[in-house]
C-alpha cells in the first residue's frame, strides 16, 4: 500500500515539476480533484519524494583548478572559492559544485555508482539535475548501518535515484566482515556478485576520500576497525581510503589484511570506470587526497580552496623530498 502511495506521489510530482502541467491538468489526467493534487504535492515534499534546493552562484578558483589538473593529470577539477558573503560551509559550497559537475557527467550515462559518507551525502543533498538522465544508481561498497543511517550507502542510493529515474540497486552485504573467508563467501553469492559487476561497469562513479584521522574516520566510529587495527595500518604508512580500500601517500594499495575482509570494489576496478568524480574537504585530508590523486584513481576532483592549497603544498614538499633522495630528476 505504501509503495502505491509513493508511486502516486512520484507520478504527480513528475507531471508537475518535470512536465510543467498545471494542477488542474494533472487532476483531469488522473481523474481526481485539484485540491487533492495540491495536497499530494505538499505530501511529496514532506515525505522527501520531492526535494527543492536553491543553488546560489558558486565562486570558483580557476587558478587552483588549473594547478590541480596540471599537477595530477586530471581531466577536470572544481574548487569552490571562499566567499565572505556566503554563510554556507566549504563542504556545502563544494558539494553544490560537485553536484553541478555530476549533472554534466551523467549526460549519456546508463549507470552511476556511488560510495557513502558525509561528503557524498552533502552532494546528494545538493543534487538537482537540470536535465533528465536515464541512469541506474548502484552501490560501490557494502553498508555500514551502525553509522548514521543517512550517510550509509543504501540510503544515499535510494535518495539519489529519486532525483533521476527511480532505478537503483542495493549491495546487500556489510562492508567489512570478521574474516577473509567470510568475505569470499559473500562475494561468491550471486546477488552480491551481480551488484558489484554492475558497479564496476558503471559509466560514472562518485566517491568520497577518507583520511586516516581518528577524529574523522567513519570506519573507526562504526566499530569496523578497532583502535588497534587503526594504529596498525597507520604504522604501515596508510594515509587514506576510497571505498574503504586503503592506500599509502603515493596512492599504492595498502593494508591487505583489511582489504581481504571487504565487500567493495577494488581500487584498480574503480580506476577503470570511465569517469570517477572524487570529492573531499578539510585540510586534515590533504595527505589522503594527495595519495588518491597520485594513485590515479580520480578523473575529476572537487574541493574547497583551502584544501586545494594544502594538497598542492604537500605535493610540492613531497616532490622536493623525492628529488633530494634521487627518486625524481631535479
Amino acid at each position: 500500500m505504501a509503495d502505491r502511495r509513493d508511486a502516486l506521489l512520484a507520478r504527480v510530482a513528475t507531471l508537475y515539476y518535470y512536465h510543467d502541467l498545471s494542477q488542474q491538468e494533472i487532476a483531469q489526467q488522473l481523474g481526481i480533484s485539484r485540491s487533492n493534487i495540491s495536497r499530494l504535492l505538499k505530501e511529496a515534499r514532506e515525505q522527501g519524494v520531492v526535494e527543492i534546493h536553491i543553488h546560489h552562484p558558486i565562486n570558483r578558483n580557476m587558478e587552483l583548478e588549473r594547478q590541480l589538473i596540471e599537477r595530477f593529470g586530471l581531466r577536470a577539477a572544481g574548487v569552490a572559492d571562499d566567499d565572505p558573503g556566503d554563510q554556507s560551509s566549504p563542504l556545502q559550497r563544494s558539494a553544490q559544485l560537485a553536484a553541478m559537475i555530476l549533472d554534466d557527467c551523467l549526460v549519456g550515462a546508463r549507470v552511476l555508482a556511488i560510495s557513502w559518507g558525509t561528503t557524498v551525502h552533502a552532494i546528494v543533498d545538493s543534487f538537482a539535475p537540470r536535465r533528465r538522465h536515464d541512469v541506474e544508481v548502484v552501490q560501490l561498497m557494502g553498508g555500514v548501518s551502525s553509522v548514521e543511517p543517512t550517510i550509509d550507502g543504501p540510503a544515499l542510493v535510494q535518495r539519489l535515484a529519486r532525483t533521476l529515474t527511480g532505478r537503483y540497486r542495493y549491495l546487500h552485504a556489510p562492508l567489512i566482515v570478521d574474516r577473509p573467508e567470510v568475505a569470499q563467501a559473500l562475494l561468491s553469492q550471486r546477488n552480491i556478485a551481480e551488484a558489484l559487476e554492475v558497479a564496476t561497469s558503471a559509466d560514472v562513479a562518485l566517491v568520497g576520500i577518507g583520511a586516516l584521522d581518528a577524529s574523522m574516520s567513519s570506519l573507526l566510529r562504526a566499530g569496523y576497525l578497532s583502535a588497534e587495527e587503526f594504529a596498525m595500518i597507520a604504522a604501515q604508512g596508510v594515509v587514506g581510503d576510497i571505498c574503504a580500500r586503503h592506500f599509502d601517500r603515493e596512492g599504492r594499495p595498502a593494508a591487505p589484511e583489511i582489504d581481504a575482509r571487504l565487500v567493495a570494489v577494488r581500487l584498480d576496478q574503480l580506476a577503470a570506470i570511465p569517469t570517477v568524480i572524487g570529492a573531499a574537504c578539510s585540510v586534515k585530508k590533504a595527505a589522503a587526497i594527495r595519495g588518491a590523486l597520485r594513485g590515479g584513481y580520480l578523473d575529476i576532483f572537487v574541493t574547497d580552496s583551502a584544501t586545494a592549497e594544502a594538497v598542492l603544498l604537500l605535493d610540492a614538499q613531497r616532490q622536493r623530498e623525492l628529488q633530494e633522495l634521487g627518486a625524481l630528476p631535479a
